[in-house]
């Protein structure tokens, strides 16, 4: 059973069509700093993409952490929500762009409110956690969270290829107080 599930996982991410677009490359390299913000399994998945961002060598921080800098103007918010209807998250963008900051949502639904405060949208495969679509058989927001945290990986693919940046250069900016 476990290989039967296993399988199904990645069939399931593998079934979907996902691209890194220019824009989004462009969005983040244009960045002052890059915030990152996500609920619950949404919000680990982000948070795997910030490491890579930093990794990148951008600057980035979790939205909430104690030593969180002021968004300005110059930043770009970054936020993971299936459902696009997330009240904190939604909250956060409104505030993100009444400063005047660039916005870039993922997520799994196509059409929200929210994706039309953002300045960028890249849709994901999954669904809300509490939605009946049935483009997946694991449970909630289970195939999106999936689909963030391959999709950060895939984004530091095209943006090392894009931008020149090496895994040796990453690695210096890797965490070295473990």
């Amino acid at each position: 059973m476990a290989t039967s599930s296993w399988q199904t996982v990645v069939g399931e991410l593998s079934s979907a069509d996902v691209s890194v677009s220019p824009a989004a490359l462009a969005l983040v390299h244009s960045a002052n700093r890059v915030f990152v913000a996500g609920a619950g399994r949404s919000g680990l998945a982000i948070q795997a993409f910030a490491m890579r961002l930093g990794q990148l060598g951008k600057p980035v921080t979790v939205v909430g952490e104690t030593t969180a800098p002021a968004f300005t103007a110059a930043d770009l918010l970054i936020v993971a929500s299936g459902s696009a209807s997330t009240p904190s998250i939604v909250a956060l963008v409104e505030k993100a762009t009444k400063l005047g900051g660039q916005g870039w949502l993922l997520t799994a639904t196509a059409d929200s409110d929210l994706a039309r405060l953002v300045n960028h949208t890249t849709l994901l495969p999954g669904k809300g956690k509490f939605t009946n679509r049935t483009n997946t058989v694991q449970p909630m927001g289970s195939l999106f969270e999936q689909a963030v945290w391959l999709f950060g990986d895939a984004f530091t693919l095209a943006y090392m290829h894009q931008y020149q940046i090496t895994e040796s250069e990453m690695q210096k900016n890797h965490a070295n107080l473990e």
